[in-house]
């Protein structure tokens, strides 16, 4: 667990810290297209896959990722390898998988990969739009400068006719201690250690201390869950055995999908809503019960605008990653994500519901 050191402030102290620093995501944009990166420099852009799957699902992504195909010169980026280690008990208690890496840890990855700090990274996934927005967003809280989101990942880009390599290198020395890169050398980058911008990420404390403040308050963080509307819920089970399902108190329901457009046999990925569907989207879960439209406009105004924090939570801190950057794209089309306040709560509902002290919401409330 990463602690926020704003802990022990009020609601209003760490609503008044948490700021996104959206000025460097102006110089790249926040998504791209195949054709738009087919066209990027090679030397100084750095392609990532940053393909995961559920605990539950057949799919290796790091054998799918050696055994190809590949975008062209891709580096294997693992969410679940650079992260804060399960057995490190004093960050991770819980021993939770792909948490926040440590700056140290980031960098050293970057530089074992030749990621310069200038680079411009372009982050892809093997579904469409899952997981990338979790490396991406790591990057973001780290400082760097220039990342971007391939929408529709590498389906899209096999689907619209670009090159691949499927070479299988399922036998060939790319692997260093269980971290799959890419086949041939990599120049190691001198990476520096980055300043961890840890207002990004909301620690359970702060999760618990919001949540007795009514959700309706300009004092209280406004926590958006990533999880489908029926674990929300909890008329669905969660995937993980022996965890409750049920939501945080005052936290509103907004599933990650319904942020995406759905892969289908003619278009065979997702990729974000254009912005006005994703507006739609949004604002029709930004009220409470009792609330009106109005209601939720005027506070997506104040979400763009940075008089109002959000926190995404979700199943383990990967599809809430999906949610914030939705809601950057948004607001960086209506020309206002100048120091907006969206970051995650990373242990998300798996670390909440762990803990037995936890309160746990079930119904419509």
């Amino acid at each position: 667990m990463l602690v926020n050191p704003l802990r022990s402030a009020s609601p209003a102290i760490i609503r008044q810290s948490r700021s996104f620093a959206t000025s460097s995501m102006s110089r790249v944009p926040l998504l791209i297209t195949p054709k738009q990166l087919a066209a990027l420099p090679k030397g100084s852009t750095k392609i990532l896959d940053a393909s995961w799957h559920m605990p539950n699902s057949p799919r290796n992504p790091n054998t799918e990722f050696l055994t190809g195909p590949r975008i062209p010169q891709a580096i294997r980026w693992d969410v679940d390898a650079i992260s804060v280690p399960k057995t490190d008990l004093e960050l991770n208690p819980l021993g939770l998988g792909h948490m926040m890496p440590s700056p140290e840890t980031f960098s050293k990855a970057c530089r074992k990969r030749g990621i310069a700090r200038g680079d411009h990274v372009v982050v892809y996934d093997s579904v469409g739009v899952f997981s990338a927005p979790r490396a991406a967003f790591t990057f973001d809280s780290m400082g760097h400068e220039k990342v971007s989101i391939l929408d529709g990942g590498l389906p899209r880009w096999i689907h619209e006719g670009f090159e691949v390599d499927s070479e299988d290198l399922s036998s060939s020395p790319a692997s260093e201690k269980g971290e799959v890169l890419m086949n041939g050398d990599i120049q190691e980058s001198d990476y520096p250690v980055p300043s961890f911008q840890s207002s990004r990420v909301t620690s359970y404390e702060d999760v618990v201390k919001n949540s007795k403040v009514d959700g309706k308050s300009p004092e209280a963080e406004l926590v958006l869950d990533a999880r489908s509307r029926e674990r929300w819920t909890g008329s669905a089970p969660e995937p993980r055995p022996n965890l409750s399902s049920g939501h945080i108190p005052h936290s509103l329901s907004l599933p990650f999908n319904a942020l995406l457009t759905p892969s289908n046999p003619d278009r065979p990925y997702t990729s974000y809503l254009p912005p006005s569907s994703l507006r739609e989207t949004i604002l029709s879960s930004l009220t409470f019960p009792g609330e009106t439209p109005k209601d939720a406009q005027v506070r997506w105004e104040n979400i763009k605008r940075g008089k109002k924090g959000v926190v995404w939570s979700c199943g383990s801190g990967m599809t809430a990653c999906v949610g914030v950057w939705g809601m950057r794209v948004l607001a960086s089309a209506e020309e206002r994500d100048e120091g907006m306040r969206v970051g995650i709560y990373d242990e998300s509902w798996t670390g909440y519901a762990s803990r037995k002290e936890s309160e746990i919401v079930k119904g419509e409330e």
